[in-house]
């Protein structure tokens, strides 16, 4: 069993726990899932399957590359910890564009370029991981359908994220 005397538990969910500990074979402090099925908790130390920790120390020391997408958006107002842009979408067999607000951290946006063209019209090209696209992305239509679409509305009328077609600039 790998064994951390000081690790601090991030996040808790139904299987896993988002566990942050100074890595000795790396010398780092490293964020990383543990299954619950594979670990336990003694008092004040964490101790991990040997089998998932070396499995792990593979995935730590030689991390798979994220896969980066590039999106436009006209809006691009960045905040202290977050970054307000906006994707157009529309809902089902609506004829209207919405603009939808993702909230993307700062630490993830790997560039920003600003691809104006006319004054009137900005445009930037924003580059970041995917998975915090998707994750903001949907996070957004979920608002909006709580919110607003599908407020007052019978259960099985109501719409999903599925329901969305986003445009693409």
């Amino acid at each position: 069993m790998k064994t951390f005397e000081v690790f601090t538990e991030k996040k808790r969910t139904e299987n896993a726990i988002l566990i942050s500990a100074f890595v000795d074979e790396v010398g780092k402090e490293e964020t990383f899932f543990v299954p619950l099925s594979k670990l336990e908790i003694q008092g004040e130390k964490l101790l991990i399957d040997n089998d998932f920790w070396n499995s792990k120390l593979m995935e730590i020391k030689d991390p798979a590359p994220q896969k980066m997408i590039t999106m436009l958006s006209a809006l691009y107002d960045k905040g202290e910890k977050s970054t307000k842009v906006a994707v157009k979408a529309r809902l089902k067999s609506f004829d209207k564009v919405n603009d939808i607000w993702l909230f993307l951290p700062n630490s993830k946006i790997a560039t920003v370029e600003d691809i104006t063209e006319v004054e009137d019209e900005p445009q930037f090209k924003i580059t970041l991981p995917e998975w915090v696209y998707n994750s903001a992305l949907k996070s957004a239509l979920e608002y909006q359908l709580t919110n607003f679409w599908n407020k007052d509305i019978a259960e099985h009328q109501k719409y999903t994220v599925e329901d969305f077609t986003i445009i693409e600039n």
